[in-house]
């Protein structure tokens, strides 16, 4: 093996690298993140944050590589950073004679290929590299390349932002600092309410004063800036002749939310009286001990939607009306000869001239394949068994192949006259902005969730820090607001990440990575995390025969580990939660059963919805934003699974979910 060459100005390097005190710490959940990106980015099974020390190279994160240092004779890492600024590719160490007889290479862990980015400070010192490795030859795409870069910089960032909370002197000053780091917070979820595609205020106090209100709100007031800092009642006195201030200090003293939907209300708006539909919302905001310090007040406009869909209601008693005021289109089905009729504008709809002939063979054809057989099934299903007809679908354009959404209602109508059949009728209307508009709601969920992740991530460095600063300073009431901060950040990360993942749902960007794997190996491990998360519960879990299947670990590890953790919170007057695991019907089917409050059959409905919470007495403590388990029910539908729940009020729930087997 050729002589490891050495960096000239190594000792200068190694006082730097030192100056981080880093070395031999404990893993950093903010170093993991980094390196289970760049696993995931690049595709390899081994990522690792190494830092090249004088005679060692020892990682600071590493992702599946179970030691925690090497001697440096044998590190890849070492030679990359005699080349600071540029990223080192191994396609093939086995045949490359710099490495083809490294022990890494010949024995554990059969490194084949290597790709490094060197973690340069702002010295310009190579401190290790953030890299990747694999046991097979490959190389990486350029947009890899720039992705391990990128989040090379990252990593030297973070240990930047280490160093500098490491040297604040005393607990005032990390305070003051926090102080402004919490400003900054503030002035930025000020500025995402500012471009929040709804109506949002902020009030204080027993009377409602008002502290911020985007300019969508002040729109909905017709309303300036000169409003902030009066209470409700002064600022808004024709609102406060709704009876909204008595509303809001309920929602204040007893930290209850009030929501109402499509509330029709009439106000002096713009010098005269104007009606208006709100969907609209006021959400207590708590402090850490549990005190209600504020009122999020939210609203939407539905005006124009629940006029637009009165006037439907009304245009369904004529057909003639339907077509006129509402621009349906429409169809008749002979529900035994199946006869079809489609009116002028269905067929524009499907792209036909109005002219034309259009059979109902033909405007199936111009359904995307995809949703093609689901309708054709939910008709059949609404003429022989009176099924409800309500979906939503996307129809190829049958003269210039455009794409459109649209949505259709219909049902039966029995024969009102002997020896006349029965007749399968409806409606159809074009709803292709609607699913822009969601799609541009997704992305912007995804967007805001993206961004708030790096300033909470510097925060919980911060926090850390403190933490630690001030236990060894004796400071216990430091030390024990750090932690307290530290669990919030968690909460709010874990947050974000939910939203994160909801909108990659809604824009199909979260993809599977199936493998093989014994599904009772991954509950235990999944058990083994809960059970170092909280001290209230243990878990019964019997003994189950080995259930291989195929799918996306990770994913799965992710339901598992939210039924588990939601079984905790939903049941905090137990303290045993109980876990199967077996086979029925071919399915591979796990079953979290809590001893807990349970769930009404309304809510059993909805529970697996976006957004949907449980709303009662007995979980508005519990903090959550509807996500988790509708991921879970998003991330076991596109298996080819099913999940459910079963649950009796008062008596526990049961969450199931099932499989194919391998």
């Amino acid at each position: 093996m050729p002589k490891l060459p050495t960096p000239p100005n190594e000792q200068d390097r190694l006082a730097a690298l030192r100056s981080y005190h880093i070395l031999d710490t404990a893993t950093e959940k903010d170093f993991d993140d980094l390196t289970e990106l760049a696993s995931a980015i690049c595709n390899t099974p081994i990522a690792l944050i190494s830092l090249v020390d004088k005679d060692r190279q020892w990682f600071k994160s590493r992702k599946g590589l179970p030691v925690s240092e090497t001697h440096r004779d044998a590190s890849f890492c070492a030679h990359a950073i005699n080349n600071p600024n540029e990223l080192m590719q191994v396609p093939d160490a086995r045949a490359d004679e710099r490495f083809k007889d490294n022990p890494l290479v010949t024995g554990d862990p059969h490194i084949a290929f290597y790709a490094g980015m060197p973690l340069v400070d702002e010295n310009g010192f190579a401190l290790g590299s953030l890299c990747v490795i694999d046991h097979e030859r490959r190389e990486l795409t350029p947009e890899q390349q720039s992705a391990l870069k990128t989040l090379s910089a990252q990593v030297v960032t973070k240990l930047r932002l280490r160093k500098k909370v490491a040297e604040l002197e005393n607990a005032g000053t990390r305070i003051q600092k926090l102080n402004a780091l919490l400003m900054n917070k503030e002035r930025e979820a000020m500025q995402i309410i500012e471009h929040t595609p709804m109506a949002m205020a902020l009030h204080t106090g027993e009377e409602m004063n008002i502290r911020f209100a985007n300019k969508m709100m002040l729109q909905a007031w017709d309303k300036n800036e000169a409003v902030f800092g009066m209470p409700f009642n002064l600022a808004l006195p024709e609102l406060a002749a709704l009876d909204f201030p008595r509303t809001m200090r309920q929602v204040y003293r007893k930290g209850i939310p009030y929501h109402q939907t499509e509330e029709r209300m009439a106000y002096e708006h713009g010098g005269r009286i104007k009606e208006f539909y709100y969907n609209y919302s006021f959400t207590p905001l708590f402090m850490p001990n549990g005190q209600v310090w504020g009122i999020l007040n939210t609203a939407l406009d539905v005006t124009q939607m629940v006029l637009s869909r009165l006037s439907v209601e009304r245009a369904e008693e004529s057909l003639r009306l339907a077509v006129q005021s509402a621009d349906l289109g429409t169809w008749f089905i002979d529900g035994i000869t199946r006869e079809f009729k489609p009116s002028d504008r269905l067929k524009e709809l499907f792209g036909y001239l109005p002219h034309e002939e259009m059979s109902y063979e033909a405007a199936i054809n111009q359904i995307a394949e995809e949703y093609r057989n689901k309708v054709m099934q939910g008709v059949e299903a609404a003429i022989t068994r009176g099924d409800a007809y309500d979906m939503e679908y996307p129809i190829i354009s049958h003269h210039d192949q455009t794409l459109r959404w649209v949505r259709a209602t219909g049902k039966v109508y029995p024969a009102t006259e002997e020896g006349q059949a029965p007749f399968f009728s409806g409606t159809m209307f074009d709803i292709t902005e609607q699913k822009k508009d969601e799609q541009r709601k997704s992305d912007f969920i995804g967007m805001v969730s993206h961004e708030l992740k790096s300033p909470l991530t510097s925060l919980n460095g911060f926090l850390q820090m403190l933490q630690l600063k001030a236990g060894k300073a004796g400071d216990q009431f430091t030390h024990s607001t750090a932690v307290k901060s530290i669990a919030q950040v968690k909460k709010m990360t874990s947050t974000i990440n939910g939203f994160l993942n909801a909108a990659r749902l809604g824009s199909g960007k979260i993809q599977l990575h199936k493998q093989k794997f014994l599904l009772n190996d991954l509950i235990s491990e999944s058990i083994n995390d809960a059970l170092l998360s909280q001290e209230t519960h243990f878990f019964h879990y019997p003994p189950c025969r080995e259930v291989e299947v195929e799918a996306d670990r990770d994913k799965i590890g992710n339901v598992v580990s939210n039924l588990l953790s939601n079984a905790v919170k939903y049941s905090p007057g137990a303290d045993q939660v109980e876990v199967n695991c077996m086979i029925e019907n071919g399915q591979a089917k796990v079953c979290v059963t809590d001893r807990g409050m349970g769930i009404t059959p309304e809510d059993q409905e909805k529970l697996f919805d976006r957004f949907f919470r449980v709303q009662s007495m007995a979980t508005r403590h519990i903090s959550g934003h509807g996500i988790g388990l509708y991921l879970c029910a998003e991330i076991i539908q596109a298996h080819g699974g099913h999940i459910g729940v079963l649950s009796q009020p008062g008596e526990g729930s049961t969450f199931w979910f099932s499989l194919p087997v391998a």
